[in-house]
């Protein structure tokens, strides 16, 4: 062959082989490659993401910040986490941030520049449209809901992030849905509001098993133990084992539905807004709250409680008859764990769960947004990287992203039974979080959904948690007193407003301890705090004029 005949065909070969290319890339930016949503992402039941196989040939280290712990250094070489970082070709540089520093620590990282590339945080309206305005949060790009379905879909649920959108023209916090497709009831209220007692030692001192009780019966349950110690514990015994927060939930609110931070400004029957501390059913629960601690129905130390210190006196030492557990089935899960290998006791056995009314008979609890903290982007973010945790937050939330993120492997951790139902293989007393410890990749749908379905919680505990959102909702709309959630108050902003964002749990505690009456109290706090609250009650009353 000439060598004029080879620079010939050479150069076809060469154009035949750009034209390839060509055709390849214009394919990739109309996101029929895999670079933009996985590949194949089809809604909430498709299964999409990558690896290096698939597109995702360029590994990348992406910072990352969440409030759930490491359990031990080598965590992220378990077979769970490696499937998630090989699968998106990437290495994650991890901060943990404790509950407790939480909103500082973002705080600081994001008014400093010093934002990991993507974050879980606590949702502040104010602080959200100050970082806004400010350039300090990643704006997403205007077409991530046709590129990204799966997280869209989920985000629609939220409310709030079409309600951010209209304030601030774009998209810059991804608001974490709590329930997506397995919602369990309408109206959806707060999951909180649930207690649970010992039933053996109820059978011992003849007390009635219901569905609902009222805070009044409650403290009768609590002087029965006390009077007779059925569990033979003796001063160890906590009759009603609650720390501020659960007194806060289960006897004032109960009695007084305006009296949480969450919904204290509230409108009245005659339009105007007012503040439920101030509203005498508030001071009837302080009361009630007062004769619990008086008569040595709460522990006397219950004041100086931290986290989870009130349910370990029931499911870790045993000593005591009535706990706030929540309504998540996952939480009476746990109940159930520690009860086995504490007390070694089966807690379907010795323990019964029910919801709390008010002492005229009506429930009282909060409408739930449903949305629980949010997802934020460091505002350096790389397109890369962005898209590289948009495609992994996809997946995620697609049928296979979330039966691996709350089951494990099919096969080996559950399987499909004759009936197609699940069926988990984890050995009795295993759970997934002592298997593959961590789980942190399941960035953004909540466990709270997928915990209405998964049997690797007792059936038992899903239906009876399922029960307690239904009657939440028959109850709260036929006699009750629901707190409806109110868009307007919720995502109005002012200087005035977060001056008078109150720690109610600790105020009212403190006002229970304090020398003196009771009433004369509460009625001199409530006009100390009148400089403050008036200037909000103002404000929000002349957004309707």
């Amino acid at each position: 062959m000439k060598a004029t005949q080879w620079l010939s065909i050479r150069r076809i070969m060469v154009l035949s082989l750009c034209i390839v290319l060509m055709a390849v890339t214009a394919a990739c930016s109309k996101g029929e490659g895999n670079s933009g949503n996985g590949g194949n992402a089809q809604g909430s039941n498709a299964s999409s993401g990558g690896n290096a196989k698939d597109g995702y040939d360029k590994k990348l280290k992406i910072s990352l910040a969440s409030t759930i712990k490491l359990e031990k250094p080598d965590v992220l070489d378990n077979e769970f986490h490696k499937y998630w970082s090989d699968k998106f070709n990437l290495e994650w540089d991890y901060n943990y941030v404790e509950w407790d520093s939480w909103p500082e620590k973002l705080r600081l990282w994001i008014n400093s520049g010093d934002l990991p590339d993507v974050a879980s945080w606590n949702y502040v309206h104010g602080d959200a449209i100050n970082y806004i305005e400010q350039g300090l949060l990643y704006k997403l790009p205007d077409d991530w809901k046709e590129r990204w379905p799966n997280v869209a879909a989920a985000y629609k649920q939220t409310g709030l992030g079409e309600k951010l959108e209209e304030l601030t023209g774009g998209t810059y916090v991804l608001p974490k849905p709590v329930y997506f497709e397995n919602k369990p009831a309408d109206p959806l209220l707060n999951q909180i509001g649930v207690i649970g007692l010992r039933k053996d030692w109820a059978k011992a001192v003849g007390f009635e098993l219901k569905d609902a009780y009222t805070v009044g019966e409650l403290m009768e349950y609590a002087r029965l133990l006390k009077e007779k110690d059925p569990g033979k514990v003796g001063n160890k015994l906590v009759p009603i084992s609650f720390d501020i927060n659960d007194s806060l939930t289960n006897i004032i609110m109960a009695n007084s539905a305006h009296s949480r931070v969450e919904s204290a400004f509230y409108k009245g029957a005659d339009g105007k807004y007012q503040w439920g501390p101030a509203n005498e059913e508030t001071l009837n629960a302080l009361k009630q709250y007062q004769a619990a601690y008086k008569e040595g129905l709460l522990s006397p130390e219950f004041y100086t409680w931290k986290s989870q210190e009130a349910s370990q006196k029931f499911s870790i030492n045993g000593v005591a008859g009535i706990t706030s557990i929540g309504g998540l089935a996952s939480y009476r899960q746990d109940i159930d764990t520690r009860m086995r290998e504490n007390l070694g006791l089966d807690s379907s056995e010795v323990v019964h769960t029910a919801i709390v009314l008010g002492d005229d008979g009506k429930y009282r609890n909060l409408e739930q947004a449903n949305f629980w903290s949010s997802i934020i982007f460091s505002p350096n973010i790389s397109k890369e990287k962005f898209e590289r945790v948009m495609d992994l937050m996809d997946y995620s939330i697609s049928q296979e992203g979330q039966l691996l993120l709350n089951m494990g492997f099919e096969g080996k951790d559950w399987k499909y039974d004759e009936n197609k139902e699940l069926v988990s293989l984890l050995p009795e007393g295993t759970t997934l979080e002592k298997k593959y410890p961590s789980r942190f990749e399941g960035l953004y749908l909540l466990g709270d959904d997928f915990s209405v379905v998964n049997p690797a919680i007792k059936k038992e505990f899903r239906e009876r948690a399922v029960k307690h959102y239904q009657d939440k909702a028959k109850l709260s709309t036929e006699g009750g007193a629901m707190a409806e959630y109110d868009w307007d108050v919720q995502l109005y902003d002012s200087k005035a407003k977060n001056q008078a964002g109150f720690d109610y749990a600790t105020e009212y505690t403190n006002l229970i301890l304090q020398e003196g009456d009771l009433e004369a109290n509460w009625k001199a706090w409530v006009n100390s705090k009148m400089s403050l609250v008036q200037p909000v009650l103002d404000e929000l009353n002349s957004l309707k004029k």
